[in-house]
């Protein structure tokens, strides 16, 4: 079902462990806006949860904070 995802690999891409959650908790609100069912897919076709979804989406570059 869910699982865990190492967080140094996406505070690195993001820059600090701060804006890392403020990114995944942003996208993971959009992700259930869009749809409320409790779990998404990834790329495999694999059920996660909407937060470890936003991290993947955050680690794979998809997602990326806003930079002035």
């Amino acid at each position: 079902m869910s699982k865990r995802i190492p967080l140094e690999p996406v505070v690195e891409k993001v820059g600090n462990y701060y804006e890392t959650v403020h990114v995944a908790a942003k996208r993971a609100r959009h992700l259930y806006s869009v749809d409320s069912y409790t779990f998404g897919k990834d790329d495999k076709g694999e059920e996660h949860k909407k937060t470890v979804i936003a991290l993947i989406e955050i680690a794979q570059g998809k997602v990326c904070p806003k930079r002035d």
